[in-house]
């Protein structure tokens, strides 16, 4: 499996799509108000719509590659979050731009918009996640979130490498060019990434693997456990498990590696964890 590449060409094809949208808009300005002449208001619609739009599908069509890079879920919506709102106050000064040095309706002051920035970053944030997680939502769609229910994935390349009888002990990484092999002692836990998954290793570093939650549960030794559809945990360095919200619990560990949260449909697994702890 080659690694995670960012897709530009990909997001391209949405760019009739942003150029329509903003057409309508720039007519709908100017059916509304008619301080500009028609041309004018589908102008400045391109260039926000073309902004924020364009970073709305980027992202969202790079999402793979954004996951693989981000160690962590929060700094990742942290990050998105970011990008999303300088989007929308960017596309707000271009647009002050465009009215000031094109059509010379009033002089340009930087950043003079006012509430203008506010109102498109939130815009801009609204359709950004929107757009972002249903997505997530929809490719994840075959898992039941929280039902506990276990769906057999499509086997992947590394899946059929193996037969239902080998117990692994070491998890093939892809680094670049380059497969590296990790000791499974080595490795805190397993995340599900599509039909493979990712692994986090004692320094909390995030690499990803071949091999799926599903294969991997079947053949990884008693000491890891599934405690979420996205999860396998290794017992060994599990330091803390504290109640959470609705039967669920956090996941700390050893190291400096986030916490993560277990699913309620996988009480059984977290009561065994439990009573070891």
């Amino acid at each position: 499996m080659n690694a995670v590449k960012f897709q530009l060409k990909q997001a391209n094809q949405f760019l009739p799509h942003i150029l329509l949208v903003a057409i309508g808009i720039g007519t709908a300005n100017y059916i509304l108000n008619g301080n500009l002449n028609w041309m004018q208001w589908v102008i400045q619609s391109i260039s926000t719509s073309f902004i924020i739009g364009y970073t709305l599908v980027l992202v969202g069509y790079n999402k793979p590659w954004f996951t693989y890079y981000f160690t962590s879920n929060n700094r990742l919506l942290l990050f998105i979050f970011f990008v999303f709102f300088l989007a929308g106050v960017i596309a707000t000064e271009i647009e002050h731009l465009i009215r000031s040095l094109v059509f010379r309706n009033q002089p340009f002051t930087p950043f003079s918009s006012g509430k203008m920035y506010l109102f498109n970053g939130i815009i801009s944030l609204i359709l950004g996640y929107s757009f972002f997680l249903s997505d997530f939502l929809k490719r994840k769609s075959v898992d039941h979130i929280e039902s506990g229910e276990k769906v057999e994935s499509p086997k992947t390349e590394g899946d059929i490498l193996l037969n239902n009888n080998t117990t692994i002990t070491n998890i093939p990484v892809k680094q670049g060019d380059n497969i590296f092999l990790i000791s499974i002692e080595e490795i805190a836990y397993f995340e599900a990434f599509d039909n493979y998954s990712f692994v986090f290793n004692l320094l909390g570093e995030k690499k990803l693997c071949d091999y799926s939650l599903i294969f991997l549960e079947k053949r990884l030794t008693k000491n890891f456990s599934r405690i979420h559809r996205k999860y396998i945990v290794n017992e060994d360095h599990i330091k803390q498990i504290k109640p959470h919200l609705n039967g669920r619990y956090r996941i700390i560990f050893n190291n400096k590696l986030d916490p993560i949260t277990s699913s309620k449909g996988y009480a059984t697994s977290i009561r065994k964890l439990i009573k070891i702890q």
